[in-house]
């Protein structure tokens, strides 16, 4: 009966192995594709599409990099209506400022208002607790006309206070991520500190926050790489603060003579892909381990 029971468990290992063996190499394929296509001419773009350029590497088009890093701009209206041209440096820093700012605040949001949840024990934590799964469940469709709505009635649309706002939030998983952590931690810990004379502000920022600064730092990690990557936000909300992933995306649609050719467009993927492709290394550890943290055991 084990037997049995152990030949199946193997064999859906098995599977589940292979299937993500190929999903992985599917991955990996068509990102060869997009680095070898940002290296060919136009020309040999319509002639060898699949396969890497020809001749040696020496010959490969590498100046379609330097011509696009150079002639890739996006055009817009300031709230004068005067046509402005963002070029790819304004596109860098606007992606980090959106980036970074986006994922700390949305990062400290939920840790803030888990930690509270969990540690204190109101009939207000229970219904933000329960409005979190139901957010989480229920999709959240049609709220784009009343955000826009709401930021232009403020002053904030098209302003970096407005977007900081906007991620200033809590309805993620991550809350519940916090949540959980928060409640395994020994209340041990704050009650000494109680005993030490400290108030609540230096419990949680001297005694819990650093038991949980792993956790925290996973999260901003993997809410870096999704705003990094995040156009829509930038194409509603932030205009004229176009940021790389929108420059992209404005490339795609756009008939821009030669940066409308296919690889102008792949090597503008690329050049979004790899500095977020570089972090992801360096901080993979981070990113692919296990949530965990220790405690005084009771």
């Amino acid at each position: 009966m084990e037997d049995t029971y152990r030949k199946k468990i193997d064999w859906v290992n098995i599977v589940l192995m292979v299937v993500l063996i190929a999903y992985s190499l599917f991955l990996v394929v068509l990102m060869l594709w997009g680095v070898a296509t940002s290296l060919k001419s136009r020309e040999e773009f319509y002639d060898n599409a699949l396969w890497f350029p020809r001749g040696n590497i020496g010959s490969w088009a590498w100046g379609n990099y330097s011509f696009v890093w150079k002639n890739f701009a996006v055009e817009t209206f300031d709230s004068l209506g005067r046509k402005i041209s963002i070029d790819i440096y304004g596109q860098f820093l606007n992606t980090l400022l959106y980036a970074i700012g986006g994922a700390f605040l949305t990062t400290l949001c939920c840790c803030i208002v888990a930690y509270l949840s969990a540690k204190f024990k109101y009939w207000f934590s229970s219904i933000v607790y329960t409005i979190v799964l139901i957010t989480m469940v229920v999709p959240t469709i049609g709220t784009t006309p009343a955000m826009l709505k709401f930021l232009k009635l403020t002053n904030l649309y098209d302003s970096w206070l407005g977007a900081y706002l906007m991620k200033f939030s809590f309805l993620s998983l991550y809350f519940l991520i916090f949540h959980g952590i928060f409640k395994g931690i020994s209340p041990e810990y704050s009650e000494a500190a109680t005993i030490d004379g400290a108030n609540e502000y230096q419990i949680f920022f001297r005694i819990n926050l650093p038991l949980v600064t792993t956790t925290f730092y996973t999260v901003f990690l993997i809410q870096f790489i999704g705003y990094w990557n995040d156009y829509m936000t930038a194409l509603l909300y932030l205009p004229t603060h176009p940021t790389l992933a929108y420059g992209v995306y404005y490339m795609s649609i756009s008939n821009m003579n030669r940066l409308a050719q296919t690889p102008m467009r792949m090597v503008a993927c690329v050049i979004l892909a790899l500095p977020i492709t570089c972090v992801f290394v360096i901080f993979r550890n981070k990113v692919m381990g296990n949530v965990t943290m220790g405690g005084i055991k009771e």
